[in-house]
């Protein structure tokens, strides 16, 4: 007897089952939110959330190259899925609130303006979504970067010091140079300045702050950020 009819039978079930996994894995979700827009308010000009900089995608590719996503996501959890609220990593400060603390966890409309999202599965550092909310300033990451021990003394987290480079100072010290001390302090006259990909790098990280409200969330109404860059 021919086994024919029953490898035909066989793989019509397997392209049938690669068919409906792509349909419900891949066209669905692309369908129900791959078309978000921002939100704009009646009688407003601002939207939420505001549109990256240039420096900002640029500093997507350098994430990406790096490797930050194997050991950081980007993805707050609700309090009904894990710890992450608890943790303090979707934490805001509300500024039309008397700056009210108040939490709140990633929608999908978070991520229409990144050009690559990295949500991330493996948490061996915090989760980076709201990270320019806990170090909202260049100099603070420049300085983690560099030596991730300076403000953390038990980070698993590598030095990035080839971001930078060790130059004469001629005049005025760089605005953007590294207050270093110690060990890690360069020689007189020298200064240790960012390289262009840790700019983009920091402008990348300081445009992850989730500090504003979109209108079908629920819960508490999170903070407006300072930087819209």
């Amino acid at each position: 007897m021919s086994s024919t009819p029953h490898f035909r039978t066989f793989f019509y079930l397997v392209l049938a089952s690669f068919f409906f996994n792509w349909l419900f894995l891949v066209v669905w979700p692309w369908t129900n939110l791959g078309h978000q827009a921002p939100i704009q308010d009646e009688g407003s000009t601002d939207i939420t959330p505001w549109a990256i900089s240039g420096a900002a995608h640029a500093g997507e590719e350098v994430y990406a190259a790096n490797g930050c996503v194997y050991c950081h996501t980007q993805q707050v959890r609700a309090d009904s899925s894990g710890a992450d609220i608890i943790r303090g990593w979707g934490t805001a400060t509300d500024l039309s609130d008397d700056k009210k603390q108040v939490t709140r966890r990633s929608y999908p409309r978070d991520y229409i303006w990144q050009h690559e999202v990295f949500l991330g599965n493996s948490r061996n550092g915090a989760d980076l979504s709201n990270v320019a909310q806990r170090f909202p300033d260049a100099a603070t990451l420049y300085r983690y970067l560099y030596d991730p021990y300076i403000l953390n003394p038990h980070s698993s987290m590598p030095a990035y010091r080839f971001l930078f480079v060790r130059q004469k100072i001629s005049g005025q010290r760089s605005v953007d140079a590294l207050d270093l001390a110690g060990d890690d302090a360069p020689p007189a006259g020298y200064e240790v300045v960012p390289t262009a990909e840790a700019k983009s790098l920091v402008a990348y990280l300081l445009s992850l702050q989730k500090g504003y409200h979109l209108p079908d969330e629920k819960g508490p109404v999170p903070a407006t950020p300072s930087n819209k860059s």
